[in-house]
């Protein structure tokens, strides 16, 4: 099993900008701790970002404009910056996979298991997860390194998560603690 951890949106507008939510913040220390024990044994790391067109992208009819291309909102936080020899993949749509090199890099990789954190559950890991599903993907998703928007929908979002793509709900130290 080659696995690879994938962090999805963990940029400045859903944690301090334009989406931000108090409840969003929560899972930083958690993705960190994967981060970091992702980086102590070698693990690929790719960073899924948000990564919108002023004005014509379809997604920004629906939430408003966020991570706009060259904007501070469009970065990364802080907390997880990436080192030189990870990867990151811009997307426009929900799904990671969705017209990105995503597919190639995880071929390239030799990946077959994906841990899925960051956010929304329900929207961009639940449209990245159908789409590695359909690829043929095992898929990890740690319940406390991921959230959605409005929290009580979590625990909803990791059900059918694992229902219908088969995904190995974990705690996060459950996850290293089985390397």
């Amino acid at each position: 099993m080659r696995k690879a951890l994938l962090i999805i949106d963990m940029l400045n507008d859903f944690i301090y900008g334009s989406l931000a939510s108090p409840t969003n913040k929560e899972i930083i220390p958690n993705v960190k701790k994967l981060l970091l024990w992702a980086r102590k044994i070698k693990i690929p790391i790719i960073y899924i970002c948000d990564s919108h067109y002023p004005e014509i992208d379809w997604e920004l009819k629906i939430w408003g404009p966020h991570a706009i291309i060259g904007t501070k909102g469009a970065e990364i936080i802080d907390e997880l910056k990436p080192e030189p020899n990870e990867y990151i993949v811009r997307k426009r749509r929900y799904s990671g996979f969705f017209q990105t090199d995503l597919g190639i890099l995880l071929r390239e990789l030799s990946v077959d298991t994906l841990i899925l954190t960051g956010l929304d559950t329900s929207i961009c890991i639940r449209h990245t997860a159908a789409d590695a599903f359909f690829r043929g993907y095992k898929l990890i998703i740690p319940r406390d390194a991921v959230i959605t928007f409005n929290p009580k929908d979590n625990e909803e979002a990791l059900k059918y998560l694992n229902k219908v793509y088969g995904a190995e709900i974990k705690t996060t130290d459950e996850i290293i603690r089985e390397g």
